[in-house]
């Protein structure tokens, strides 16, 4: 599955993560991490993303993981390791 990481929430619109919300099942996320259901492609998500700059998020690969390996802890308190 793919987790989005904002880099700089300063720079960050909230219409960029409200049109993610609104078109693509969002799995978990935390204020600057959106987990995005495995069936959704990184072209299907980079197409939701045009408008913003890429120096501003990188989009990775994630899987579940036990909380002795997370790279990545969501709200829900699950955490995600990144998948080299």
């Amino acid at each position: 599955m793919k987790g989005l990481i904002i880099k700089n929430l300063t720079h960050w619109c909230d219409r960029w993560s409200a049109d993610l919300a609104a078109h693509l099942h969002i799995l978990d996320a935390s204020y600057d991490v959106l987990i995005f259901d495995e069936r959704h492609s990184e072209e299907e998500i980079l197409a939701h993303l045009q408008d913003a700059p890429t120096e501003l998020y990188h989009l990775i690969e994630v899987v579940p993981a036990p909380e002795d390996c997370c790279d990545l802890m969501a709200d829900s308190g699950l955490c995600y390791r990144r998948v080299p």
